[in-house]
C-alpha cells in the first residue's frame, strides 16, 4: 500500500478569505482586518484560531469553523481533495494547515519481473 500526504499550508491572508463564510454566520464583519492571526492548539489538542484586532474584541474559531471554512476553500478555489482522503487540521509553523492522506495502490506480494536485455 502506498500512503500519499500533501499539506495545504494558508497564509494568514488566505485564511482570513477562508473565514470570511464563517464570519458572516456569525454576523461579524466580513471586511475584518486583524492586526494579528493567532493559529494554536486548544487545551483539547484542536486546532483554533483567533483573529485579533485593534479597538475590539478578539474572534475565536473552533477546529470544526476553521476545518469547513478551509475545506469550502480549497473547493472554491479548485485544489483538488479526493473525496475518500482522510482529511486533518494541524499547525505548521504559526499557520493552520489541511493534510489530506490517501492510501492508494496495493501491493500484491509478489516481486517485480525484471529483463535482462
Amino acid at each position: 500500500m502506498i500512503l500519499e500526504s500533501r499539506s495545504i499550508i494558508f497564509s494568514d491572508e488566505e485564511l482570513v478569505l477562508a473565514m470570511r463564510p464563517i464570519m458572516e454566520t456569525k454576523g461579524l464583519d466580513q471586511n475584518l482586518h486583524p492586526t494579528a492571526v493567532v493559529s494554536e492548539l486548544d487545551d483539547e489538542g484542536e486546532v483554533a484560531v483567533r483573529f485579533e484586532s485593534n479597538g475590539s474584541e478578539p474572534v475565536q474559531f473552533s477546529s470544526r469553523e476553521v476545518g469547513a471554512a478551509v475545506l469550502n476553500h480549497c473547493i472554491d478555489q479548485g485544489i483538488p481533495l479526493p473525496r475518500g482522503s482522510y482529511k486533518e487540521l494541524a499547525i505548521r509553523g504559526d499557520h493552520v494547515a489541511l493534510i489530506v492522506r490517501l492510501e492508494t495502490g496495493g501491493s500484491t506480494g509478489g516481486t517485480a519481473d525484471y529483463d535482462d536485455e
